[in-house]
């Protein structure tokens, strides 16, 4: 399992954290400060810049932490080539993921504000949740927001996750199609009356407060007035969930993902149910299926001419976050042919001809007919790959152009100010097995700390995710306090292929934390870790592992585990995600009752030794805070040094600032307290 932390789906330019200035030479200017927790509070940045077409003005959402309240705040700014910049609203009202509409006159953009007479525009969501919408339109110049459709629209919550959510325009700007559900209450009169929840099937993490997410379509006025559509209609009439719509060329049909099996489950970080392809022609309304296959068929993008859409595709219901191929599919007037570019999950000889595509593909990812661009992980790094559909599956040397950053824009964290901050080094290995292994270490900069450091080992989510660099606010706060901060990538990882994706599959615990040990002693070895001075913090399966190696090995001072798998039984029986434990132990509970009890942390509990600190979200649906409360008992009961800490109104990803710096102070409080000397 992975965690999110993120605010409504956008394109950060700059993310909530570092500016990665040189450090000055010593003896000629004195060093900027460290960075702080307390800059969680200076947040100030860009986001989702429109350049406006005669390149003298550009609008934006600024991102910016809010000192009194403690709150991010996100707002609509405008600025000219003649003039700072200013915010597009009086007051600043909530606002964000602007997009320009085709004639240019109008910004559309979503808000959590409410209607003009104070009257909330939807129904509200558990603060946990993803957070909840509504569409607005300003003119380009400013002025008054207009709804979309006030008070007396049809649909409910728009919804700003980063698998159903789509805004968009309809080719000739007359029309929007938007994902929302209905807004109402699941519940019969005789529930609520009686004040009792009846359990029903839902998305799980991050849709907790959501009906079904329908796909609607909007007819917009020429001329907006208290509000900016003609007629709004729901174009999809079940109980499924659709995402992600895309408009033909044409503007007859859109195309959208949807699972419309009985086999449902949560899609938060996980894509390994039946989605298919579905085709809605929107003369009738009448539903077409596209893709057949077994496992996941989603992310549509279709070709400029209409005449073909791409999309990724799994041949499995495998692992949470799988390999996905680069998929094609011919709209012919004859029915739908689908090819994949490049099977990654076929025996292959020698390197493959591209890499396998990120999920979600990009927003606009055809540059012609037949040449299509796509985000790619190749290890650590995130790279840009572009294959011509026509030519073959080869990757070509013609990746998308870069949209200009208009120099327009504020640049920086200005409320911030300069910052020290870590670097980061490329560590390679070989485990147990001979098996090559990589990760990244972060170091303190040299004002702050000396090798050999002591280190903070931070395993990632998932399994099957990865580490990247030491960017994050809390990787650099943890290096500003003198811990080299260890990522590897152990196997399981995304990013290397296949096989070392499903390396782990059946053995959690096994030969990725042998990896990781290895590391660590690659790192002592060195002479860049301290042997003496080693501590562990992890979230989501980095706490598995944490609360994993903690059982293991004495070798760590201290271990802080957030959100942690701990137990096997407890994770299928209670997480929304049941599939994850049946995937990677190989069956259900009791199909594999002896790997579940021996792959569980909370089994080898009365080995531990080590001081550990227990953090636990109270609402989060993925790792959910019964085994926190299971692991920090049976340390109790064993007389281990333990404390546990629980964040109300939160989900698998902490999210609330005042939250965020209460880990860090605590984590490094933690640590600090068990560093003896």
């Amino acid at each position: 399992m992975t965690q999110d932390s993120t605010v409504p789906r956008r394109r950060t330019v700059f993310g909530l954290v570092i500016l990665f200035l040189a450090w000055a030479a010593p003896g000629i200017a004195a060093e900027p400060p460290p960075l702080q927790i307390e800059d969680l509070y200076r947040t100030d940045t860009v986001s989702d810049p429109i350049t406006l077409g005669d390149g003298r003005s550009a609008i934006y959402c600024r991102l910016r932490a809010d000192a009194a309240t403690r709150t991010m705040k996100q707002s609509l700014w405008r600025v000219d080539d003649q003039g700072p910049p200013r915010p597009l609203e009086p007051g600043e009202p909530d606002g964000f993921s602007p997009q320009l509409s085709p004639d240019g006159k109008w910004v559309l953009f979503l808000s959590t504000r409410p209607f003009a007479d104070g009257t909330p525009a939807f129904s509200p969501v558990p603060p946990y949740s993803d957070p909840a919408a509504d569409i607005w339109l300003i003119p380009i110049a400013g002025g008054k927001a207009v709804p979309l459709g006030g008070k007396s629209k049809p649909y409910g919550r728009v919804i700003t996750d980063r698998f159903y959510a789509r805004v968009a325009f309809s080719p000739d700007g007359r029309r929007l199609v938007f994902v929302a559900d209905e807004g109402r209450d699941s519940r019969t009169d005789a529930e609520r009356r009686n004040n009792v929840i009846v359990v029903r099937e839902d998305q799980g993490e991050g849709y907790e407060g959501y009906g079904p997410t329908q796909v609607w379509v909007a007819d917009l006025l020429a001329t907006p007035g208290d509000v900016a559509a003609a007629r709004i209609t729901r174009v999809t009439h079940d109980e499924f969930w659709y995402g992600d719509p895309q408009w033909s060329a044409d503007g007859s049909f859109l195309i959208v993902h949807a699972n419309r099996t009985t086999d449902q489950e949560s899609v938060r970080f996980s894509i390994n149910r039946n989605y298919d392809l579905w085709k809605i022609n929107l003369g009738d309304h009448r539903l077409e299926q596209l893709t057949t296959g077994p496992g996941p068929e989603f992310s549509p993008r279709l070709s400029p001419d209409g005449r073909r859409v791409a999309y990724l595709s799994s041949p499995r219901k495998g692992p949470h976050a799988d390999i996905f191929n680069l998929t094609v599919l011919d709209l012919t007037a004859t029915g739908a042919n689908a090819r994949v570019v490049f099977d990654h999950h076929g025996v292959a000889a020698g390197p493959p001809p591209h890499l396998p595509p990120a999920s979600p593909l990009p927003d606009h990812p055809w540059r012609d007919t037949h040449r299509f661009a796509f985000t790619a992980y190749r290890g650590l790094k995130t790279e840009m790959q572009c294959v011509d559909l026509d030519r073959g599956p080869q990757a070509i040397n013609d990746p998308p152009s870069a949209t200009p950053r208009s120099p327009l824009l504020p640049t920086g964290n200005a409320a911030r100010g300069p910052r020290l901050v870590a670097r980061d080094e490329i560590v390679q290995w070989k485990s147990f097995d001979g098996l090559g292994i990589d990760g990244v270490v972060t170091l303190p900069p040299p004002p702050l700390a000396k090798p050999p450091f002591k280190l903070l080992v931070l395993p990632h989510g998932g399994p099957h995710s990865r580490a990247s660099g030491g960017s994050g606010f809390d990787t650099q706060i943890f290096a500003m306090n003198g811990f080299a901060v260890f990522q590897p990538n152990f196997r399981g990882s995304a990013g290397y292929g296949r096989a070392f994706l499903d390396a782990d599959r059946h053995d959690l615990g096994g030969g990725d934390m042998r990896d990781i040990l290895t590391g660590i002693e690659h790192l002592v070895s060195k002479g860049i870790a301290d042997r003496e001075r080693q501590f562990l913090y992890g979230v989501s399966y980095g706490g598995y592992t944490t609360a994993w190696l903690v059982g293991q090995t004495h070798q760590f001072r201290a271990a802080a585990a957030q959100n942690a798998v701990t137990d096997m039984n407890v994770m299928w029986h209670l997480s929304d995600l049941q599939s994850w434990t049946e995937w990677e132990l190989g069956g259900l509970p009791w199909e594999v009752a002896d790997r579940m009890r021996k792959q569980s942390p909370l089994t080898h509990a009365a080995n531990v030794r080590t001081p550990t600190l227990i953090l636990n979200s109270l609402n989060d649906r993925r790792c959910p805070i019964a085994m926190g409360r299971m692991f920090y008992r049976a340390l109790k009961e064993v007389g281990v040094d333990t404390e546990m800490v629980i964040y109300p109104d939160e989900g698998h990803g902490i999210r609330q600032l005042p939250h965020r710096e209460d880990v860090l102070r605590r984590v490094l409080a933690w640590f600090e307290r068990h560093d003896k000397r």
